[in-house]
């Protein structure tokens, strides 16, 4: 058996599904203050389990997870220090320039340019400058900050200089939590510089996350492995998302559109997920969603680019109506129709508590409850799911086939550091494209692994 479960801010759902991919049991309740609070009354509503459960599997947007209750308030946000290796540049393009002001407040950050870093290329543009380094770590200790974010020019082609930086930042402030850009973020510098520092503040978040849910689960009988969603629907473990809490700040839709296309047997759709406060609309094109080609706000209004998917949406109205007012609600209209003129011949999809006020032809109380389910059904049995994106600079046809196996090689591995069972992984998609206006054997390689969640051992 494997459990799904779908954290909402107006509503959980649980699911759970056979090794048959039968529907076991299946609860949809109102949510509770806190994390916690929801799990212990989903799984009060699903009843007795008629099975052991191998895994569970969360799904919850960062802006839509119930609130602690109180009198805790959330610590969900950490201080950041963010260092940047790279030449010095003007102050419009200092780090964090481009954040809403706050994002910049909420997260308090303190900020360097140190030199050292690549070109694109991945050749060196100048020697780390470690004592910099190792000034700005102390200066981030005595204001009591222990999480950084390291981003270097040129990290995707030679990652080196924040391998060391970080070296030098874990001898200075002992137990510090520090991201690298080049584990995170696309090519462009700003939009992984500004992933990386977003990844060092959701660290609290994700621990909270996986801390509550793992002592509700077990609270409620439950030891098996827990894994989290992330935004394209796949699935990766609680200590990848705990290191890695970025790349799973939205998944409620993608999981939704998937598990609306898996229950109708569609593969290219467009589908309307309607929640309690907010309509979106996404594209899938032989199942899978369509990934954004371009920087899109993500947590807090910072522009990132990891290849999420493509997701729009209608501003919230008020609690418990998905147009809100008249106006949103034609604006609404205008979403989905635009949508479906852009994409021909997709089908039409509805899913989310909210369908039957968006346009959706009356349902029965098995089609409401399927929709509210769809992406807790989905999560129950998704794959593990990673990417990873770097420049490489090869000579000629042999060297270049050496650096893509090599590439290839380190994305499976990563995959089975995200839950995946190892005899399970494969590629699921490798691309390699030269770079424009750089010299012949400068390449982008982007690969994507899959593979079942490992199962068996502990939360």
């Amino acid at each position: 058996m494997k459990l799904g479960i779908d954290l909402g801010r107006a509503t959980c759902a649980a699911v759970l599904v056979a090794g048959s991919g039968r529907v076991a049991a299946q609860a949809v309740v109102d949510s509770a203050p806190g994390t916690a609070g929801s799990l212990r009354r989903a799984l009060a509503a699903l009843g007795p389990l008629p099975a052991p459960v191998d895994s569970v599997a969360l799904v919850t947007d960062f802006a839509r997870q119930p609130p602690p209750p109180p009198p805790r308030q959330p610590s969900w946000l950490r201080r950041v220090a963010v260092l940047r290796i790279a030449p010095a540049s003007h102050p419009a393009l200092a780090p964090l320039a481009d954040w809403p002001t706050a994002a910049r407040t909420a997260v308090g950050a303190l900020s360097a340019v140190v030199t050292g870093g690549s070109a694109v290329t991945g050749r060196p543009l100048a020697p780390l400058d470690r004592t910099a380094v190792a000034a700005f770590a102390g200066r981030a200790r005595q204001a009591g900050v222990s999480a950084f974010a390291v981003c270097a020019a040129g990290a995707p082609a030679r990652p080196a200089p924040e391998l060391d930086a970080a070296a030098v930042i874990a001898d200075a402030v002992p137990g510090a939590a520090i991201s690298l850009s080049h584990e995170i973020g696309s090519a462009g510098l700003r939009e992984r510089e500004n992933a990386t520092a977003l990844n060092a503040a959701l660290g609290g978040w994700a621990a909270d996350l996986a801390a509550d849910s793992s002592r509700a689960l077990r609270a409620a009988g439950l030891t098996s492995p827990v894994f989290f969603a992330r935004d394209d629907g796949g699935l990766v473990s609680a200590e990848y998302f705990r290191r890695h809490p970025v790349i799973a700040t939205a998944p409620a839709t993608a999981c939704a559109a998937r598990g609306a296309a898996a229950r109708t047997g569609l593969a290219r759709a467009v589908v309307v997920d309607a929640g309690a406060r907010s309509v979106r609309c996404l594209a899938l094109g032989d199942g899978e969603p369509e990934r954004s080609a371009r920087p899109a706000p993500g947590p807090l209004g910072v522009l990132t680019h990891l290849g999420s998917p493509e997701i729009h949406e209608v501003r919230p109205g008020p609690p418990g109506a998905p147009g809100g007012t008249p106006a949103e609600a034609a604006e609404a209209a205008r979403l989905i129709a635009g949508q479906l003129a852009r994409v021909p011949d997709a089908e039409l999809l509805y899913t989310g508590g909210g369908a039957e006020s968006v346009g959706a032809p009356p349902a029965d109380p098995a089609l409401r409850a399927a929709r509210l389910t769809d992406a807790a059904r989905f999560a129950a049995t998704a794959d593990c799911r990673v990417g990873f994106e770097q420049i490489v600079a090869a000579a000629g046809r042999s060297e270049l086939d050496r650096l893509l196996t090599a590439a290839r090689d380190h994305t499976l591995s990563r995959a089975v550091a995200a839950g995946a069972a190892p005899l399970t992984v494969r590629i699921e998609s490798m691309d390699h494209a030269p770079v424009a206006y750089l010299p012949a054997g400068v390449h982008r390689v982007t690969v994507r692994a899959v593979g079942r969640p490992l199962v068996g051992g502990p939360v």
